[in-house]
């Protein structure tokens, strides 16, 4: 009988230890995802804000530097490139207005209006500024760092 107790006492001690390798395995399993869904969530806002400046930059490239100026439009800072296609003149505007960047694609002829064109991204803040030859951009993720970025018009 003494064995028998002793057997039973062996038994439970060992899924007693067992059930505590399943819980403690389970927390870490837990504490392990929480920290990949905020690395991940950096990440993507991170490439979000690196996008955004990338996107900029090459519309500006794709235009000649005597095209591209930062004017205040409705009282908003705006980006305005110009271009030509089939003999018309053309207005690209990239401006922020409520969390968003946006474009307005247009013909020339059409004026400007706060909100109107394309929500490009989601974003904090934006700002631009022109310096001679100089085009200094600044835009803030929603939940990133900002980042700033300085090109060459020439």
């Amino acid at each position: 009988m003494n064995s028998r107790n002793s057997h039973s006492v062996y038994t439970v001690f060992i899924l007693l230890i067992f059930c505590l390798f399943a819980v403690c395995s389970l927390f870490l399993v837990l504490i392990g995802a929480n920290v990949y869904r905020g690395i991940v969530g950096k990440m993507d806002s991170n490439n979000e804000t690196r996008a955004t400046l990338s996107y900029i930059t090459n519309k500006v490239h794709c235009a000649d530097s005597r095209d591209v100026s930062v004017e205040t439009l409705d009282g908003q800072q705006t980006l305005v490139i110009r271009s030509a296609y089939n003999e018309r003149e053309y207005k690209t505007y990239i401006y922020y207005c409520n969390g968003y960047l946006m474009e307005y694609f247009t013909s020339a002829e059409n004026g400007f209006s706060v909100g109107s064109g394309d929500r490009i991204t989601p974003v904090s803040s934006f700002k631009m500024e022109k310096n001679g030859n100089r085009l200094n951009l600044s835009v803030s993720g929603e939940t990133s760092r900002g980042l700033a970025l300085s090109l060459s018009l020439t």
